[in-house]
């Protein structure tokens, strides 16, 4: 048996060392520090890092910091798909919800950039400590954070598609602008669960 972990250990590491070899067309050639990620998402994270663009982006989020990304059975993830965890710095991924490995692949693309702005949640999230936002500009503010990051992940996964590295399934749908995004979020639930967060780091008063 710890034969057998050990040939799938070696196996995706060296998958792993064969896509950080074609890093050296990504900016500044920069290279990428080891990534702690679950078994069963190693694969859509290899196809990821196949991507410059997607590289980059990795590379900068590790300038603050090293990343995890994870399985999870929270009722987050359940309810989103995926999650970016800004305390533990994990990307939490439930694969229930996801019916392709394309899906899996545009969550994990999308959390990747809340991870790339994690400075500036925190900013928002110590502004409400503070009590110097209110509410609704704490949910506006953090919801257009991530209307931005959306379109940027829909890039990096059209890039991939048309390479034929991801799947189809891997597209990002975005919405025309903030205002129609920030209604669905507001009908999903998402801006619900953003403005309990505030409600429990807003001081009592």
């Amino acid at each position: 048996m710890l034969k057998i972990l050990f040939s799938l250990s070696f196996s995706f590491l060296l998958i792993l060392q064969m896509s950080l070899a074609a890093a050296t067309t990504a900016a500044n050639n920069a290279q990428l520090a080891p990534i702690n990620c679950a078994p069963q998402l190693q694969k859509s994270l290899v196809k990821i890092l196949n991507i410059a663009e997607a590289r980059s982006l990795i590379t900068a989020i590790q300038q603050e910091g090293p990343i995890q990304i994870e399985v999870s059975n929270e009722s987050l993830s359940k309810q989103f798909g995926a999650f970016w965890d800004e305390t533990e710095r994990t990307i939490c991924v439930n694969i229930g919800s996801h019916s392709s490995e394309g899906e899996v692949i545009g969550s994990i693309l999308f959390e990747l950039h809340n991870a790339a702005v994690n400075s500036k949640l925190e900013y928002y999230d110590n502004l409400a400590v503070a009590g110097k936002i209110d509410r609704e500009s704490y949910i506006q503010s953090i919801e257009y954070l991530e209307y931005e990051n959306s379109k940027k992940a829909a890039k990096i996964a059209e890039k991939g598609i048309a390479m034929g590295i991801f799947s189809p399934s891997a597209r990002l749908p975005t919405y025309r602008n903030f205002e129609e995004h920030y209604r669905f979020q507001k009908i999903g639930g998402h801006s619900a669960y953003i403005g309990s967060t505030y409600d429990q780091l807003a001081p009592r008063t």
